[in-house]
């Protein structure tokens, strides 16, 4: 698949102009037209799909990493094993929900593989939670030691716990969403994802930080 697939598309614009958002709606139509397209072998169909989603499959694979290039390395193996399986895609979920399935399967299979507890932050990447606006030196070394200990603490999760907290709080997927990602009941997201919250709660109090 690899005179098929052109990788570039994973490195273009990653930081250009961004579209108003389609309504969820109108997003899942369009996902539909352009799957049923790419499964009788267009290939320009699946590269919309590509591009309307890198970002996501990106972001969600960097979350969990924490290294840029091993990020760049799972999303293209991600969309690889999305085109090699499409065929097999029914539409029970959204194409969108099968592809962060997809993604955070990869990821834990690499964690599992390479033993990786841990990365340095990157700052670089990570703008997108930073708060807006310049601030004063003391706010800024406070703002980078909080971002130090959210990552130590969300690294020290389990891989349940933390992909039911990066599911809900960076990618805002809904409960029925994140059930059909982690491939559980909706009871037991919830409970993932309020024991993530506790544990990355005490882990930062532990740390000294908590609120006032």
């Amino acid at each position: 698949m690899s005179a098929a697939l052109d990788l570039a598309l994973f490195y273009e614009d990653i930081t250009g102009p961004t579209m108003e958002p389609a309504k969820a709606e109108e997003s899942t139509d369009v996902d539909a037209r352009l799957v049923a397209q790419a499964q009788t072998g267009d290939f320009a169909a699946f590269e919309q799909l590509v591009r309307t989603y890198r970002n996501d499959v990106y972001g969600l694979a960097y979350h969990f990493l924490r290294n840029r290039e091993e990020a760049w390395d799972i999303s293209q193996e991600v969309f690889i094993k999305t085109h090699r399986s499409l065929a097999r895609f029914r539409g029970d979920s959204s194409f969108k929900t099968w592809l962060m399935r997809i993604t955070a399967n990869q990821c834990k299979d690499y964690l599992k593989k390479r033993r990786l507890d841990a990365v340095p932050f990157n700052e670089e990447v990570e703008t997108h939670d930073a708060p807006t606006g310049v601030l004063g030196p003391d706010a800024s070394v406070e703002a980078h030691e909080l971002g130090d200990a959210i990552k130590q603490a969300l690294d020290a999760l389990p891989f349940k716990h933390r992909t039911a907290f990066v599911l809900r709080e960076f990618d805002g997927l809904s409960y029925e969403e994140m059930a059909q990602v982690m491939e559980c009941n909706i009871g037991t997201v919830m409970s993932r994802l309020h024991h993530a919250r506790k544990k990355l709660q005490n882990s930062l109090k532990r740390m000294g930080f908590s609120r006032g």
